[in-house]
């Protein structure tokens, strides 16, 4: 009971920072958002290079 008055709590004070501060909250958001979208495309990267070194690493068994 205790956890779902304080999660209560949380959302009621979270949204009204939300619409206090929201010119803030849309500066941080737009400064946010280059660096999720650059941490995205590395991680996308990195996994298709994986993909890639995978397949020609089976190729190169099967040739074996």
């Amino acid at each position: 009971m205790p956890t779902i008055v304080t999660g209560l709590l949380a959302i009621a004070f979270g949204l009204w920072g939300l619409t206090a501060w929201w010119w803030s909250v849309v500066e941080l958001m737009r400064g946010a958002l280059p660096v999720i979208l650059i941490g995205f495309g590395l991680i996308a990267l990195a996994s298709g290079v994986s993909r890639v070194r995978d397949e020609q690493s089976i190729k190169d068994e099967d040739i074996s």
